[in-house]
């Protein structure tokens, strides 16, 4: 199957979607077809495919199709992302405010940290992290600690990929193997906190894990510096100050320990 085909297959899936609206919420085999100018067969193949998926329902006895309990479940993650977002806010102001240094709130997406949210200090430096952004979780503060908080069979799951997808040496202390990771995951659980120096670029990082109700890690907070501003002697004190805001926006989100 080539590109051309692939990327083909993917728009006609997503227009069957866009037909579903409030106004027309249910469509038959027929009517998706002649909408969309497609061929019977495969507008068939590409409703079972999307029905697999949880995307489409089909009822047994109009044969009409509607939207699947899939977007339920997207919708639930994009409302808690936003909600996350929002309470993190004050607490984040509050944490650059104190460390005067950039700070991040990140979740895990597949293998990678995506940073819902950041906020530059007084004194912005040039760092490869943005809102929206995506960087390996393996070398980042608060990748790992999303990392080191998944279920045991999750967490081997994902060093299993990073491993297949390839470890990029990104800086001079950047894990090496999986094997190196694992360990320092499983150190980062018993801490409660995670410490990047010289992995992803030079400088520190340092992270601490968000719970809500669910007693889950749903996310993770970071306050990132270059080593000549963060020293060695400041990272107890930064450490301490990246769990407690950490802790207060766990609070906030309904966890309590």
């Amino acid at each position: 199957m080539n590109e051309t085909y692939s990327i083909h297959t993917i728009k006609n899936a997503m227009n069957i979607l866009k037909l579903f609206t409030k106004e027309n919420p249910e469509w038959k085999l027929s009517e998706i077809s002649k909408q969309l100018h497609l061929n019977i067969s495969t507008t068939k193949r590409l409703l079972v495919t999307l029905e697999d998926y949880g995307y489409i329902l089909r009822d047994s006895q109009s044969k009409r199709y509607r939207l699947g309990y899939m977007f339920l479940h997207l919708s639930e993650i994009i409302t808690t992302t936003m909600e996350i977002r929002k309470e993190a806010r004050p607490v984040l102001e509050e944490l650059v405010q104190k460390l005067d240094e950039a700070v991040h709130l990140g979740v895990l997406e597949g293998t990678d940290i995506a940073y819902l949210d950041k906020i530059e200090s007084k004194h912005p430096i040039r760092l490869n992290s943005h809102i929206g952004k995506r960087n390996p979780s393996y070398c980042t503060a608060c990748g790992k600690i999303m990392l080191a908080y998944q279920k045991e069979e999750k967490r081997e799951k994902l060093v299993k990929k990073i491993e297949e997808n390839g470890i990029v040496r990104y800086g001079q202390n950047t894990v090496a193997s999986a094997h190196e990771l694992i360990t320092q995951l499983k150190e980062i659980q018993k801490q409660g906190f995670a410490i990047c120096i010289d992995e992803f670029y030079q400088g520190i990082s340092i992270g601490a894990p968000v719970y809500d109700y669910t007693n889950d890690v749903i996310a993770a907070i970071s306050v990132t510096g270059r080593s000549n501003r963060i020293t060695k002697e400041d990272i107890p004190y930064f450490t301490q100050e990246v769990i407690r805001a950490a802790k207060k926006l766990s609070k906030m989100l309904g966890y309590f320990n």
